[in-house]
């Protein structure tokens, strides 16, 4: 006696609790340090066993996210999320000039401050 006919729904259902397995258990914690420097700041990302193609950089006004999608290779369309931070990113950051670079399993996001950044500047004032 057959209780579910339908195989590809088994296969879907099977595939689905592997998903749930692998991120319940088999992924590793992700580590995110970040560093302030005299021209800038550092944001580094280790996640092990998360390939380059699953990181994501997002920047939205001075928000600033970083995530990574667990992505089936058998069905694009079934993702799961395995990590999402969002930064506020100080006025002094050049926006413009953020690079996001993937080396050795660590993920790099340079956040360089504007030159003058700091720096005491005099104020005009105008008489009116």
């Amino acid at each position: 006696m057959k209780l579910i006919k339908d195989k590809e729904l088994l296969k879907n259902i099977a595939y689905q609790i592997d998903l749930l397995n692998t991120l319940g258990g088999g992924v590793s914690e992700t580590y995110v340090d970040i560093k302030k420097l005299k021209k800038g700041a550092l944001i580094n990302v280790w996640a092990a066993g998360v390939n380059p193609e699953s990181f994501k950089v997002v920047l939205n006004n001075n928000q600033l996210t970083l995530f990574s999608v667990l992505q089936s290779e058998e069905k694009p369309e079934m993702a799961a999320p395995m990590f999402n931070r969002t930064f506020m990113l100080p006025p002094q950051v050049n926006l413009g000039g953020i690079e996001a670079v993937y080396e050795d399993g660590q993920l790099q996001v340079r956040l360089p401050y504007y030159e003058d950044a700091g720096k005491p500047r005099e104020i005009e004032i105008k008489q009116l």
